[in-house]
């Protein structure tokens, strides 16, 4: 009896292990779509601060020197993904208005569909692949005669989308690694991004803005900035600025030589600060 009894618990065991199996593949046999990371997650957006617009370039002079140092600081990453990276940004962007289809060979799902940036028609293949509790992603471009399936940027994101990083490349003609994003969200918003230069042949790798939405009753974000630089002196920042009302503060201790806020109203102009 005992040796049945071993026999009949081991068929049984085998079979719950076939079953399981079964269900895995018919789960893998009609998988559900990834939903993509958050356009914020890839944005030069960063809660709306004004220096492409109504930048430090047309506010110069001593009215407006506050603003003008905060401005400049953000300025610079604003730059690094508007014009240095346009190319991989605009692709993750239009990759939105498409959708995954399934490849049962590879078990990945793949987006193919053109962006046209600078007037250029550029061919973006968006594949993303599930791993655990994470998407692993990689986008591939191509331009005929300039470049051919360039891995420009990849990343990977948690299953129900609260946070992830990317990694985006320089170019084809330079294809390292030149700027990590690691991002938060919660509820249906971005609340916190780091981006941090990476490209070891940069004057300034190493350094890092971390924004997202503040907690100071004043300003809807903040802004840390550290800054580490080859040719000249490192220093940090931190900056507050209100995107409804424009109004802000900068802290500086390494670069203003003391650890007072200074302020700019709704014109960016100094301004006493209020506390």
């Amino acid at each position: 009896m005992k040796t049945f009894s071993k026999k009949l618990f081991s068929a049984l065991i085998a079979c719950l292990i076939v079953f399981s199996s079964c269900s895995e593949d018919n789960g893998e046999s009609n998988p559900t779509a990834p939903q993509l990371p958050p356009q914020q997650s890839m944005s030069a957006n960063m809660g709306g601060f004004p220096s492409n617009g109504e930048g430090s370039a047309a506010n110069s002079g001593e009215a407006r020197t506050h603003f003008n140092f905060a401005a400049g600081n953000v300025l610079f990453w604003q730059t690094l993904i508007n014009v240095q990276l346009a190319i991989p940004v605009a692709a993750f962007q239009e990759a939105f208005n498409h959708s995954f289809e399934y490849l049962d060979s590879d078990g990945i799902w793949k987006s193919e569909y053109d962006v046209s940036v600078t007037n250029k028609s550029i061919t973006a293949t968006l594949y993303a692949d599930r791993s655990g509790n994470q998407i692993e992603w990689e986008m591939y471009l191509s331009l005929p005669g300039e470049f051919d399936n360039f891995l420009w940027f990849s990343g990977e994101s948690n299953l129900d989308n609260s946070g992830g990083t990317w990694v985006l490349y320089r170019s084809p003609s330079e294809p390292r690694a030149a700027l990590q994003i690691d991002w938060q969200k919660e509820n249906d918003a971005v609340i916190k991004s780091t981006y941090t230069l990476i490209d070891t042949q940069a004057d300034k790798s190493g350094s890092f803005i971390e924004y997202g939405l503040s907690s100071e009753v004043a300003f809807t974000h903040y802004y840390e900035i550290s800054v580490k630089s080859e040719s000249s002196e490192d220093y940090d920042a931190l900056i507050y600025y209100n995107q409804e009302t424009r109004i802000g503060s900068v802290t500086s201790v390494s670069y203003f030589g003391d650890n007072d806020k200074r302020c700019w109203n709704s014109s960016f102009e100094n301004t006493d600060c209020q506390n």
